[in-house]
């Protein structure tokens, strides 16, 4: 069964092929993007161009906040200072792993774009965009804006939409600006310091992703699977049924996903298919046990053959977990609890054992009242196409001690609050352990998206049996929020909710983690036979009008292994509506100090939020694949579908002020406490039912009732997404702050000194201005490290062949 087993040799062989074909390419054609640079005019025509540019071109006016954090930094001890430093590197280490599990072609836009920021200060570059390449100021700032949004996604697709994006600039114009940077660095010199280095010099890297990033054609517009999208969770020769095949598979080895790729490598003996199931670990050794699985071993499944071999991401989880290792040096006293944290999260990173992690995320949950907070992992599973496998992310924060007495008041009295929710008790947990519920600053925070609350871990039967922890971040909200746009509104409201924002997103943010992702009970068979609830009586009796209970998870099963794709948008929808619905009730909005005569009146400015949130989110529905991009906005539009299905709310098309067509939409307050609340307590009942059964087709034609656009009946809506489409305003980004010990004048050198040396000196957090320059300085101070770079592109040239379409 050697066919399943020698695909490394070849991917490398193509890779070093490539690479060099291109880096030739550079150095003798008189075109830097040689022969292959197309327009994306005479790719998709004149017409279609210009609406693809308006709907996939960076906006030049995307809004960039900064991060503040220097307060909480300064306040802690010098031994906390040196922990938040090494971690914070060892998330900015680890955080490469996003770019790859965006595109095949992000590592290689990373390289270049740090490479042509690292020869120039940016002024130098925008007098030399001008004068050689007639740059005019707009195209200037689109150039940097271009930069900014890459660096905040960690690759070249939106993280909130899985959308791709490209430079609101010609392409013709972009590469003279690297033709003339790349004859720069031939005159320094910097293009003969390593073979692959000089493979990788920037003309070379130019040649290798150039066209991709302007490639706008069907297939390229989105993550997912083949053949209507891209993903690098797979190979580009997967689809659906080789995703659905994959996943029964890994049932069947009672092994779940989340740190792993999967490569249709070869065709194998009379046409039978290999799957690799690729692990991320520092260790390489392919052989023996690993958990519940078998390393090395090619097993039949279904008339194909499957091999787990880890690995994958190994140069970057070594240095992660080396900055982990030294992190856990900083206390002369550490504290136990949060040095086996480490220790099992550096045991994952070594060998790729999910039981490590979990180990590690139990304890992490146990570790009440911490003065930082830090989570690293593959977290999140929102980018993969099937649901179950996740991007690496990494987060070091300072716990807010002050806001978080509220917060603690809302834990305390969650167990209150829970009888609220419209479900029998039997479809609650059997016991609800009380989790830590913290606002925090953070200090890094490396994933493509910051968001502004998580509950974790996302295990769920450790979150349903052991607890887990809700997270504010309070500082990001604060950044983020005041430029986070309210549309279709009467402008009336539009005031309201605006002198209200920050409350009512608070609240959202409150209710959404701790009893949205808190709540709810899943029934499972365990191998024993034994079952977590009384399927008699469940059984026997209707839950309203969902039936009785006549499925459940067997051994084996996970939510979000039965669930597939549709287990994030599912869970973000049920843990929205549960925010939504509760904020009818008086004694919970009392939390955050709202009387009861008030209460009605921030109900119905959250409920504006929602359907202002759920209208601005058609944006992200793909009429192609008929599928939304992102996993909250398909929830906020089912709530809105909700509430108009109800007669509580109405949403008609205007005129706008600019004469072009607008929505407006509008809440009947008088309505939201009876026939709205009666229909989103039936709705997030039969969100809950689904869930906790398990049934996963009832489950999916439950949510496309409510979310689906395709088909018949659906005209007006896709009248609102195109309107919301040309209307859309962009996300802000998000500039993070760097940590340096001493003066250290570049991340290089902070780098380079010795553990020992970091315990004696001080640490300073450097803030950078709210502007795409300053997202770009901070990438060049903390990023800027020739053999990391060297590491990246060997990586995502051995990848390569696995993603050629």
């Amino acid at each position: 069964m050697e066919f399943c087993v020698a695909s490394e040799a070849r991917a490398i062989f193509i890779g070093l092929f490539l690479v060099g074909f291109y880096a030739n390419a550079a150095k003798t054609t008189s075109s830097p993007s040689g022969k292959r640079c197309s327009s994306l005019k005479s790719l998709v025509g004149e017409h279609e161009s210009s609406n693809l540019l308006k709907e996939f071109a960076v906006a030049r006016d995307t809004p960039i906040a900064s991060l503040e954090a220097k307060d909480a930094f300064d306040g802690l001890q010098p031994d906390e200072k040196c922990f938040v430093y090494h971690m914070s590197e060892a998330a900015q280490l680890g955080g490469v792993i996003d770019y790859f599990q965006t595109s095949a072609e992000s590592p290689f836009i990373y390289l270049l774009l740090q490479k042509v920021f690292g020869l120039s200060q940016v002024a130098d570059l925008q007098s030399l965009a001008s004068t050689t390449c007639q740059f005019s100021k707009e195209d200037w700032q689109a150039f940097l804006q271009y930069a900014a949004v890459f660096y905040s996604n960690l690759g070249n697709y939106f993280s909130y939409g899985l959308k791709k994006f490209i430079p609101n600039l010609p392409q013709s114009k972009f590469a003279c600006l690297i033709q003339a940077v790349g004859k720069r660095e031939v005159a320094a010199g910097k293009d003969n310091v390593t073979i692959s280095q000089a493979r990788s010099n920037i003309l070379s890297l130019w040649n290798m992703s150039g066209d991709l990033i302007y490639n706008l054609s069907q297939r390229y517009r989105r993550n997912g699977l083949a053949p209507s999208a891209v993903t690098t969770y797979f190979s580009a020769n997967c689809d659906e049924k080789d995703a659905a095949l994959v996943q029964e598979y890994l049932i069947s080895k009672k092994t779940e996903a989340w740190n792993s790729r999967v490569f249709k490598t070869d065709t194998g003996q009379n046409g039978s298919l290999c799957f690799e199931i690729r692990i991320a670990s520092i260790e390489t050794k392919n052989e023996g046990p690993l958990d519940s699985i078998e390393l090395g071993k090619v097993e039949s499944f279904k008339g194909s053959h499957f091999v787990f071999k880890r690995g994958d991401f190994s140069h970057f989880l070594k240095r992660s977990a080396k900055e982990m290792r030294a992190a856990s040096r900083c206390f002369a006293d550490p504290n136990k609890a949060e040095k086996a944290i480490l220790d099992y999260t550096i045991q994952s990173f070594q060998t790729g054992s999910l039981d490590a992690h979990k180990n590690a995320s139990r304890l992490w949950v146990r570790n009440k009242n911490p003065v930082i907070e830090t989570y690293f992992g593959f977290i999140e599973t929102y980018q993969d196409p099937n649901g179950m496998r996740a991007s690496f992310e990494g987060f070091v924060a300072v716990v807010d001690k002050e806001k978080t007495a509220r917060l603690t008041r809302l834990v305390s009295q969650a167990e209150d609050f829970l009888p609220l929710l419209p479900w029998p008790p039997s479809f609650e947990k059997d016991k609800f352990t009380k989790p830590d519920f913290t606002d925090l600053t953070v200090i890094s925070f490396v994933n493509g998206g910051v968001p502004s609350g998580i509950n974790l871990p996302n295990y769920n039967q450790i979150r349903q049996n052991e607890g887990f922890k809700n997270v504010n971040l309070g500082n990001v909200i604060a950044a983020t929020l005041s430029a986070r746009p309210l549309q279709y509104l009467t402008k009336v409201e539009e005031d309201l909710l605006n002198a209200n924002k920050f409350l009512v997103f608070d609240i959202i943010v409150g209710l959404h983690e701790l009893l949205g992702h808190g709540s709810g009970k899943q029934f499972n068979q365990f191998a024993n036979g034994s079952l977590d609830f009384d399927a008699a009586s469940l059984g026997s009796a209707s839950v309203g009008s969902y039936g009785p209970v006549k499925d459940w998870y067997m051994p084996g099963q996970t939510y979000e292994s039965t669930f597939g794709k549709l287990a994030s948008s599912f869970e973000e929808c049920r843990a929205e509506t549960v925010a939504t619905y509760l904020s009818l009730f008086p004694q919970v909005l009392a939390v955050w100090g709202i009387n009861s005569t008030s209460a009605a009146d921030v109900a119905y400015y959250l409920w504006l939020m929602e359907i202002s949130e759920a209208l601005q989110g058609l944006a992200q529905y793909d009429l192609k694949t008929t599928s939304w991009g992102e996993a909250h906005v398909p929830g906020q539009f089912a709530i809105l579908r909700v509430m108009i299905e109800a007669g509580v709310a109405k949403v008609r098309i205007v005129n706008g002020s600019d004469g072009k067509a607008d929505l407006l939409a509008t809440l009947d307050k008088s309505l939201m406490f009876t026939k709205g609340k009666e229909a989103m307590a039936n709705f997030l009942l039969g969100l809950q039912f689904y869930k906790s059964t398990g049934n996963q087709k009832a489950a999916q034609d439950f949510f496309d009732k409510y979310t689906s656009l395709a088909g018949a009946g659906h005209e007006e809506h896709l009248q609102w997404r195109q309107i919301a489409v040309d209307r859309k305003k962009p996300r802000s980004l998000l500039v993070q702050p760097n940590i340096f010990p001493s003066s250290q004048p570049s991340a290089v050198s902070a780098r380079s000194v010795s553990v020992k040396e970091k315990l004696q000196t001080s640490y300073t957090l450097k803030v950078y201005p709210a502007s795409a320059e300053g997202m770009i300085q901070s990438y060049q101070d903390c990023c800027n490290d020739l053999v990391y770079e060297e590491d990246i592109f060997t990586t995502a040239l051995r990848d390569l062949p696995h993603f050629l379409i």
